[in-house]
C-alpha cells in the first residue's frame, strides 16, 4: 500500500446534494450509543451481517477495536459518518482485498438519517479517497438482492451496476445472491473530462 498508513487515519469532509455538511472520521467512544441504535434497527438486521444479539458491549468493541483495526492493520479504513453537529448518522468501511488495488465497501445508515443523501455522499467521498490516496483501481459494492435502498445509495454515488453474483454473500449460515456494482479509477477520469 502506501505510507499513508503511517499517519493517523484521515478525516474526510463532504456534503450532500442539498448542501448538508458531513464529516467522515474515526470512531469515538461517544459514537457507541448511535452504533447500538443503528445495529438494533430491524432493517439493519435484515440487510446486513450485524450480529442479532447486538448490545452495548459490541458497540463499544466496534468503536474501540473493530473500526480502528482496519487502519492499524493497513487493510483499509472504517469511518463514522457525522452530521454538522458531530452526531453519528452512519458508518462506512473500506476494506482492501488480497488484491491491493481492489477494495469493497460496507455501510449502514442510522434509521433517523435515511433518505437525506448522507450515505451516497459518504460513499462517493470514501471511494474517491481510496482510489486517489490508497492507489485503488476498483471499489466494489455488494448487497443482498432486494436491498433497494443500498442499491440506490451506490448508484447515486456513481457506482456502475454489474449484475448478480450468485451465492455472493454469506448471511447467518447461508449463502445469498448479491447485487454487485463498482466505481473504478477510469470513472473518476471520465468524470473529470466530461
Amino acid at each position: 500500500m502506501t505510507d499513508l498508513y503511517d499517519s493517523p487515519q484521515p478525516v474526510l469532509h463532504t456534503a450532500t446534494d442539498r448542501g448538508a455538511k458531513l464529516t467522515l472520521r474515526p470512531a469515538q467512544l461517544g459514537d457507541a450509543p448511535g452504533v447500538l441504535a443503528a445495529c438494533l434497527d430491524p432493517e439493519t438486521l435484515r440487510w446486513t451481517t450485524v450480529p442479532l444479539a447486538y448490545d452495548h458491549e459490541k458497540a463499544v468493541d466496534f468503536v474501540t477495536g473493530y473500526a480502528p483495526g482496519w487502519w492499524e492493520r493497513r487493510q483499509g479504513a472504517a469511518f463514522v459518518l457525522a452530521d454538522a453537529d458531530d452526531a453519528y448518522v452512519g458508518q462506512i468501511d473500506l476494506r482492501v482485498s488480497a488484491d491491493p488495488q481492489v477494495a469493497d465497501v460496507g455501510f449502514l445508515t442510522a434509521p433517523h438519517a435515511r433518505g437525506h443523501g448522507y450515505m451516497s455522499a459518504a460513499l462517493r467521498a470514501v471511494a474517491e479517497w481510496g482510489i486517489r490516496e490508497l492507489g485503488l483501481e476498483r471499489v466494489e459494492w455488494k448487497a443482498f438482492v432486494g436491498n433497494d435502498g443500498s442499491r440506490r445509495v451506490a448508484e447515486r454515488a456513481g457506482f456502475t451496476y454489474e449484475g448478480i453474483q450468485r451465492s455472493g454473500c454469506a448471511y447467518r449460515g447461508e449463502r445469498r445472491d448479491a447485487w454487485v456494482a463498482a466505481l473504478v479509477r477510469a470513472d473518476l477520469t471520465a468524470g473529470a473530462t466530461a
